[in-house]
């Protein structure tokens, strides 16, 4: 059998996302990135070019060349530069910032946090963000970030303040343990949200 050729390859997660916010279809990006060499460079280096030869931001730029490094192999999807995996989900609740960052703490109680290898949260705050990090025994780096969620239509409004709550788990070792904590993540988050929703004070929607 034929070795796949790249155009065969399946496109990275974000092609289609990349294409509709520049302007300029994925596969048009990796062969201007092919014509500079792309194969021999390394990420911060075709980062940097991008924007010195098009029009495109900074942030894009950095999103186009992890995307074209995972469709020439040379990273999987979760996996930094570095060669380090990352891990993340979030999840969307009611509640202010301030509500949702204690509900969280207190829901991270040692049982669970002796469950999932963690040490005690650290919490920290800026003006939009509320965190929340915690040591991991295998030495990779959590950060919970809460954020306030766009504010939806007139019924949404009604239903009073939503906030986002990301994880983010970085310096995981392989692709698996990547897979492993994402999936553990999704449940932990769904976990949370129905925490929240059988609250006294819980709007009435999220019982």
């Amino acid at each position: 059998m034929a070795d796949m050729t790249r155009q065969d390859r399946p496109l990275p997660p974000r092609a289609r996302a990349i294409s509709a916010a520049t302007g300029t279809d994925f596969l048009e990006w990796a062969r201007r990135i092919d014509a500079l060499g792309g194969p021999e460079l390394d990420h911060a280096s075709i980062a940097r070019e991008l924007p010195q030869r098009w029009e495109i931001t900074e942030w894009w730029a950095q999103g186009v060349t992890v995307a074209y490094e995972q469709w020439i192999g040379r990273r999987e999807v979760g996996q930094s530069c570095t060669g380090e995996y990352a891990a993340s989900a979030s999840r969307t609740v009611a509640g202010d910032l301030d509500a949702v960052a204690e509900a969280w703490d207190a829901f991270a109680d040692e049982a669970r946090r002796e469950e999932l290898g963690l040490g005690p949260g650290r919490r920290s705050a800026s003006d939009r963000w509320r965190y929340w990090r915690a040591d991991v025994q295998d030495g990779s780096q959590l950060s919970v970030n809460i954020s306030a969620a766009p504010a939806g239509g007139a019924r949404a409004a009604a239903a009073g303040p939503r906030s986002t709550v990301a994880v983010e788990h970085k310096q995981l070792a392989t692709a698996a343990e990547r897979e492993t904590w994402k999936s553990a993540w999704k449940t932990v988050l769904s976990d949370f949200a129905q925490h929240l929703s059988t609250r006294p004070d819980a709007p009435e929607e999220t019982r």
